[in-house]
């Protein structure tokens, strides 16, 4: 291929105003629309706090221009909310010079290419993984109240259910799925289902996730 051919087919370009969102249990790679950091103690969280601290995402080296805050909101003694943009280099390709252009992948500071496909396979992955970990919390919840009760909650919908067991029977009110929806809960007998209709929010397809018991 050419050079001319090449820098037909492949564009990179740098990209400002991603808000992020980082945690403690926040995979690396991930970027979504908040910064959560905790407070240091007794001292309230500083922009260099909080430059340092998205710098270190995935352990890439971002130069302190990349990095633009633009505040930080004080939610409790030891938690924030930084809100910030960052530089990101996103690489964009197209088959031939008439076909659109894609991105193809993005870079956070100097850390290697990601594919595009990857980081949204990864990001529904920890979203599925979030929202296992949320029917399992919700169904201890039911579990506790059917031992003390003889039977799982009679509830129409979760926000029924929530209120019967938040906070006798579970200390996190949750009631959507990782990807913002309402999740389902079915009472049967002395059995109960527990629902998200996954990433398309379509219920009866191969990306449902279930718990019975």
């Amino acid at each position: 291929m050419s050079l001319m051919e090449a820098k037909k087919r492949s564009l990179t370009c740098t990209l400002w105003h991603h808000s992020t969102m980082l945690d403690s249990k926040l995979p690396s790679m991930l970027l979504v629309a908040c910064l959560f950091l905790p407070s240091c103690a007794g001292a309230r969280l500083s922009h260099d706090e909080v430059r340092r601290k998205v710098a270190e995402i995935g352990s890439s080296s971002l130069v302190p221009q990349a990095i633009d805050i633009r505040r930080i909101v004080s939610q409790s003694s030891n938690q924030a909310i930084a809100e910030t943009s960052v530089a990101l280099a996103f690489q964009f390709k197209r088959d031939a010079a008439s076909s659109p252009w894609r991105i193809e992948a993005v870079r956070l500071g100097d850390r290697d290419w990601i594919s595009m496909d990857e980081l949204l396979a990864a990001i529904q992955d920890a979203r599925r993984r979030q929202t296992e970990k949320s029917l399992q919390l919700l169904a201890a919840g039911v579990a506790e109240y059917r031992k003390k009760n003889g039977s799982p909650p009679n509830a129409a919908d979760i926000v029924a259910l929530t209120d019967i067991l938040h906070p006798t029977y579970m200390s996190d009110l949750i009631r959507t799925d990782a990807w913002g929806r309402a999740l389902h809960y079915e009472a049967a007998g002395g059995g109960f289902r527990l629902a998200s209709w996954g990433a398309d929010g379509q219920r009866g397809t191969a990306d449902d996730i279930l718990l019975v018991q």
